[in-house]
């Protein structure tokens, strides 16, 4: 699993669970936005289920889901100024179920053309 940086990792705390993570993207720029649940679940748990939703389809296309043991990932495309919230839900080996919440803001690129927009979707769901 690759990405940019802390800036697109969301480290997702055991001790501070109402946290929200942000992050800051460029009209145009497309990342990784993984978040690691390694600070909360059990070590001797893996992530077996994610589901990613979001209302927010104009500003941000989600793609290429993927799990990583502890970890999860999926591809953010900005699109559109504004802030698309993001929910992912994790399944562990047991059944158990955590969330967790990130903001991506896009900023707007305005002397410079979008490629092109596409709507949706607005639930992703990988399976290990």
């Amino acid at each position: 699993m690759s990405d940019m940086g802390r800036a697109t990792r969301n480290i997702v705390s055991g001790y501070q669970r109402d946290r929200i993570f942000r992050a800051s993207l460029f009209a145009n720029e497309s990342r990784q936005l993984v978040t690691d649940f390694g600070g909360v679940i059990p070590k001797e748990r893996t992530i077996t289920k994610a589901v990613w939703q979001t209302l927010d389809i104009t500003y941000v296309a989600m793609s290429a889901p993927a799990i990583d043991g502890r970890s999860v990932q999926v591809r953010v495309k900005a699109q559109w100024s504004g802030r698309s919230r993001i929910l992912v839900d994790v399944t562990l080996d047991n059944g158990d179920v955590y969330s967790a919440w990130q903001i991506v803001r896009v900023m707007a690129a305005p002397y410079f053309n979008n490629s092109g927009w596409s709507n949706g979707p607005q639930r992703l769901e990988v399976s290990a």
